[in-house]
């Protein structure tokens, strides 16, 4: 939930592969019957495929992954996508937004870490060594990351 709308998205099991998905904003001060009138805005069939992760937002941006391996970056108010970046493998995990910067784990083992803007602009990748399935999270000035091996804490460099 963002505000007055909540942010969905659909699609079919992961365990039948990649495949159509949808992303909807609906307004949640609507009642009744909401099927047409609560739809403020959709992304779907080639533009959007299915997920199982959730969403980051701020500064009215959304952050989004899908299982075949694409983050997108879209206006919350509008649905319009500013840009789309591709892992080159499934995604799993959910994107995360620190510090002016999204993360997002796939199943190559590398965690992309992308500034949080309009623009798409890489900012570097980390090998963590192994399919990365869970969302990374930081907490006192520590990012922890688990592969599916073991859990790493990254501290930057002083």
């Amino acid at each position: 939930v963002l505000e007055d709308r909540v942010i969905v998205a659909v699609g079919q099991d992961p365990e039948h592969g990649e495949g159509i998905g949808h992303l909807f904003a609906i307004d949640a001060t609507k009642r009744g019957d909401i099927t047409q009138s609560g739809k403020l805005w959709h992304v779907g069939g080639e533009e959007f495929f299915r997920t199982i992760s959730s969403f980051a937002s701020a500064d009215g941006l959304l952050y989004a992954a899908d299982l075949s391996g694409y983050l997108y970056c879209f206006d919350v108010q509008s649905g319009q996508r500013y840009w789309r970046y591709d892992t080159t493998s499934a995604v799993w995990a959910s994107p995360y937004l620190v510090d002016g910067k999204v993360m997002l784990g796939d199943e190559d083992g590398e965690v992309v870490i992308l500034e949080h803007s309009k623009t798409m602009k890489e900012i570097g990748t980390i090998d963590m060594l192994n399919s990365v399935y869970s969302t990374p999270v930081a907490a006192n000035g520590v990012l922890y990351v688990a592969n599916r091996r073991m859990l790493y804490a990254i501290t930057s460099q002083k």
